[in-house]
């Protein structure tokens, strides 16, 4: 088997010369770390990772805490952020939080105790202070959220303009009686979309028509339309705060046979897949969840391993057009 001290004699350095391009540290200059890789590839060398580990101080894993892991809306963010860190040899330990902030705060401790480099989190029940302390043991990264400290890692998108852009698409088309389905207020990704619906509805010189709270669930939207469809103000259009609450406010139409878009028109967020298969096809504010984890994955790259990646930190919405509205 081959050894990094006859990686170091072909490539005429050092053996801390090639532990450090191993380790991928970035004060080596380009013309040695390219002999080094030259010689690792032509003696088949494979590193040993308890050594690489010792002598870098990393375990080259990363914590990722998903809200839970049975939802769609969790896919692309979970396949994109570990294709970008496999590239740079670094693997992904995944934990969910179960829906709650115990289960959030166990599956932190967890990550913590595996000793991993850095955590990403995408999470909804841990506060701005919990992640500033979480950061103070461990790097943070934190998918459209922010905290105390939290500069240069995280990766935001602009809720409040989606909320904006969904309804001035439905004012444009002529509705002047929209209703909305908001996803658990207390959340700042939820209440930012449904600030962004009030606004236009007052640049227009129009008041809210109803509105009820959900919980970014299908049978949420199910529940929340039975609620709407009682109310006194009739809505002609709805912006629902995600994609599975507007299909399941379709749902509860369809099954009172109210015709989705000609009697109400709902328009959704995110554009899940689902979004563009389900009948009436839902027009959507897109979200651009895969690029928006990949990004958080190079941030993290940038900020805990020390790699050149130009990263975007910000994303705006796009309104999807299809059937429903």
């Amino acid at each position: 088997m081959t050894t990094i001290t006859e990686v170091a004699s072909k490539a005429n350095v050092s053996k801390a010369t090639v532990s450090r391009v191993i380790s991928g540290a970035t004060f080596v200059k380009d013309e040695t770390k390219q002999r080094v890789l030259k010689a690792i590839k032509a003696l088949d060398y494979t590193p040993n990772q308890a050594a690489r580990s010792l002598a870098s101080k990393k375990s080259y894993t990363v914590g990722l805490v998903l809200l839970n892991l049975d939802s769609e809306y969790y896919a692309p963010v979970a396949s994109s952020i570990e294709a970008v860190l496999r590239q740079e040899d670094l693997h992904v330990i995944i934990a969910s939080g179960q829906g709650t902030e115990k289960g959030e705060r166990e599956a932190v401790e967890f990550l913590i105790r595996r000793q991993v480099d850095a955590l990403v989190l995408i999470t909804s029940y841990l506060s701005p202070d919990a992640l500033a302390l979480f950061n103070q043991r461990c790097p943070v990264f934190v998918l459209n959220q922010e905290y105390p400290g939290s500069q240069k890692k995280t990766v935001l998108f602009d809720n409040y303009l989606g909320g904006f852009m969904a309804t001035e698409y439905l004012i444009n088309k002529g509705h002047t009686q929209i209703g909305n389905i908001t996803g658990p207020i207390q959340k700042p990704d939820a209440n930012d979309r449904f600030n962004g619906y009030k606004d236009a509805l007052k640049k227009h010189a129009l008041q809210p028509c109803c509105y009820t709270e959900g919980d970014f669930t299908i049978q949420g939207g199910i529940e929340a339309m039975q609620h709407l469809i009682t109310a006194d103000n009739q809505p002609t259009a709805l912006v629902c705060g995600n994609d599975f609450m507007a299909i399941g406010a379709i749902y509860t139409c369809n099954q009172q046979g109210i015709s989705i878009p000609d009697d109400l028109a709902i328009v959704g967020f995110d554009d899940l897949d689902i979004a563009k298969y389900f009948t009436p096809a839902l027009t959507t504010v897109k979200v651009p969840l895969f690029d928006m984890s990949a990004a958080i994955a190079k941030l993290l790259l940038q900020q805990v391993f020390f790699k050149n990646h130009s990263v975007n930190t910000l994303f705006k919405p796009e309104m999807v057009i299809r059937q429903s509205a």
